[in-house]
């Protein structure tokens, strides 16, 4: 990993009506590790969103209100290949899950305060049931359980036990199997709908039945994107090229992302189908341990509750001139 390599985001915002998140028009955002962008998380309280890359080991940038950098969230811990962050109740979930040799023995998640400045950590090991895997998406439910999307063969959704220690290795439950190609997923307020960036669009799947909801496909869309819930009924996607705000997936749905070379272009819809469930992608072969699912949040590291990013508007004032309804952009630039 190139140690001196850096994003560089230029985020704009287009609404209609009040205005939501208004970043300056460029903001640099540097990792430790640099491009490309493997986790982002968005903070609705604080209105801030947390970036990591692969390489940035234990450090997390943030990027504040106005969209310029607000900076880092630092550890002690040693990780090796960070793929996902995930925010609840208050705690940053840095996972370092990543093991493309599928070498190693155990992968670890990190629990930090979601502040700026050196903080400090606690860890959870884990391993799976059936060997090593290489796992791209790390999502916290509404009860607090991990659960871990792996890539490449055969790839699972697989759940650790509520509360698990943090003195031994964990094992891992397989739950579903997982869709093919899912690079970033997170929990939506509910704690029960996972949105789960897959390698042809996004998928609104529901962790009770493991029935895919929703689903939205990209025509040559970008690769290696993340994902996080944003304001109410959208969500941030996107890589190091770009990054656009969307509607969540409702019903079957076609659309091409915008280009990364205009940042002003929106998604566009070429295709739209009945709103009735689709089918999830591959059966269930674990009943959820959530079924039964509160979405009262918790208050404890490791058992916490998702965080209502999706659901919070960060309102600062009223634009001057209201702008069409549109696409939050990342431009990442060398």
């Amino acid at each position: 990993m190139n140690k001196r390599a850096s994003a560089v985001a230029a985020l704009i915002v287009a609404v209609a009506g009040s205005a939501v998140w208004l970043p300056s028009a460029r903001a640099d955002i540097r990792t430790d590790g640099g491009a490309p962008v493997s986790g982002i998380a968005w903070d609705a309280a604080a209105g801030s969103l947390f970036v990591v890359g692969p390489g940035d080991g234990a450090s997390v940038g943030i990027v504040g209100k106005d969209g310029r950098p607000a900076g880092k969230v630092t550890f002690g811990g040693t990780p090796k290949s960070v793929q996902a962050l995930a925010l609840a109740a208050d705690v940053l979930y840095v996972a370092d899950i990543g093991d493309e040799s599928q070498s190693r023995s155990s992968v670890t998640v990190y629990g930090v305060a979601a502040k700026d400045g050196r903080q400090g950590y606690k860890a959870w090991d884990f391993k799976y049931p059936d060997g090593a895997h290489d796992a791209k998406a790390f999502l916290v439910s509404g009860k607090g359980r991990f659960y871990f999307i792996t890539s490449g063969d055969n790839p699972g959704i697989y759940r650790a036990e509520l509360n698990p220690s943090r003195q031994s290795v964990n094992t891992l439950v397989r739950s579903a199997d997982a869709p093919k190609g899912v690079t970033d997923a997170a929990f939506l307020s509910d704690g029960t709908t996972m949105l789960i960036r897959t390698g042809d669009g996004v998928a609104l799947l529901d962790a009770t039945t493991w029935k895919t909801v929703a689903r939205t496909t990209y025509v040559d869309g970008p690769e290696g994107e993340s994902i996080t819930p944003f304001t109410t009924g959208r969500m941030l996607v996107g890589s190091d090229q770009l990054f656009r705000e969307e509607p969540l997936p409702s019903g079957t749905t076609t659309v091409t992302p915008a280009p990364a070379p205009d940042p002003t272009a929106t998604p566009t819809a070429t295709d739209s189908s009945s709103d009735s469930p689709t089918t999830d992608p591959s059966g269930t072969t674990d009943p959820s341990p959530d079924a039964t699912q509160s979405s009262a949040p918790g208050t404890e590291a490791g058992s916490g509750g998702v965080s209502r990013s999706g659901t919070i508007l960060a309102l600062f004032g009223a634009l001057a001139v209201a702008l069409a309804a549109g696409a939050l952009v990342f431009v990442i630039r060398d």
